[in-house]
Parts: structure tokens; C-alpha cells; sequence
């Protein structure tokens, strides 16, 4: 039995039974809405996650390397003054 039969086998049937396959239906489909939007709701939430976890991983190595830039500066400065003796 393919789709149109069913189709036109649900016309041929009594407005009561028309009218709980359209129910049964349109809760099918809001179901199928729903499972999708929460999936994509949970990703969004872990893509945050990570986003948050990046940030604090960024800052780090900000900090490592202003550290490392003033360990250089000292460094040459010390070289420029061994030099210039």
C-alpha cells in the first residue's frame, strides 16, 4: 500500500476518524519539532561551554606570553648594559 492509497483511504472514512488522524498526526509532527529543537537547544549549550573554556584558555596564554614578553625586555636590557660597558 503505498501513500495515496492511504490517503485516499483516510478521505473515504467518517469526519471523526479525518479528524484523529489529523490530531494524531499534528502531535506526531510536534513531537518530531520538539526532540529536534531541544537536540539543537543541548548543542548550543555545549557550543557555550566551549566558547567559555576557549576564552579562559586564551586569557592564559595572554599572560604567559606578557610574561615572557617582560622576561625578554629584561633580558635585552641586560645584554644593552653588559654591552655598553
Amino acid at each position: 500500500m503505498n501513500i495515496f492509497d492511504k490517503i485516499e483511504e483516510i478521505r473515504r472514512q467518517p469526519e471523526h476518524v479525518r479528524l484523529r488522524w489529523a490530531w494524531g498526526l499534528t502531535a506526531f509532527g510536534m513531537v518530531f519539532i520538539l526532540i529536534i529543537w531541544m537536540i539543537s537547544f543541548s548543542a548550543q549549550f555545549e557550543n557555550t561551554d566551549d566558547l567559555e573554556k576557549e576564552n579562559i584558555l586564551n586569557s592564559q596564554v595572554i599572560e604567559d606570553l606578557s610574561v615572557q614578553k617582560e622576561s625578554i625586555q629584561d633580558a635585552t636590557k641586560q645584554m644593552k648594559s653588559l654591552l655598553e660597558k
